[in-house]
């Protein structure tokens, strides 16, 4: 089990096709490991391979799955051309916000490089998680998430899945 989180509001936003739904499943077993009541939901925009996608995830004593504009602790966007759509989920001051964008910053990764050098632009999701949860304050601690990728999704590509989350936690540390 890993340590208890404090209550938590995440956004999960990019297109069709990014994984948003895997990662929405990663972070709701990584809350349950850690002993944390969660709830979400995922609102797909248009039905098909590129349409905006975005996932609620609420950690805590919350009894509605939808994040309300402005109290988002944090925002992951695996599309940067979805940042402006939905930038006003993340509250005033305080939120995390983790961007994959071909620039560079301190909340800012290239997931969709590392995906490639790594062999399959499928990962940039993880890479993006793991720069995520490198953050000292991100609500859920690596370790669970290990755990949980070695527990769920194919496990012809758990190896690869791990190795993903690792570069884009290393990829903040450095």
């Amino acid at each position: 089990m890993g340590a208890k989180l404090p209550e938590c509001q995440i956004v999960v936003c990019g297109t069709g096709g990014q994984g948003i739904l895997f990662l929405t499943r990663i972070l709701d077993e990584a809350a349950i490991e850690a002993g944390q009541n969660v709830i979400s939901s995922e609102t797909h925009g248009m039905a098909m391979r590129g349409g905006s996608v975005i996932s609620c995830v609420r950690i805590g004593t919350f009894k509605s799955p939808l994040v309300r504009s402005g109290q988002a602790d944090v925002l992951l966007v695996l599309a940067e051309s979805e940042l402006s759509l939905n930038i006003h989920f993340a509250k005033k001051s305080g939120a995390q916000i983790y961007v994959n964008t071909a620039s560079k910053g301190k909340s800012k990764i290239n997931a969709d490089a590392i995906a490639q050098r790594l062999g399959s632009i499928v990962l940039a999701n993880l890479v993006l998680l793991g720069f995520a949860a490198a953050h000292p304050t991100f609500p859920i601690l690596k370790e669970t998430f290990i755990r949980v990728l070695h527990r769920i999704g194919s496990p012809k590509l758990r190896e690869s899945n791990i190795k993903a989350f690792n570069e884009g936690y290393a990829a903040f540390r450095s």
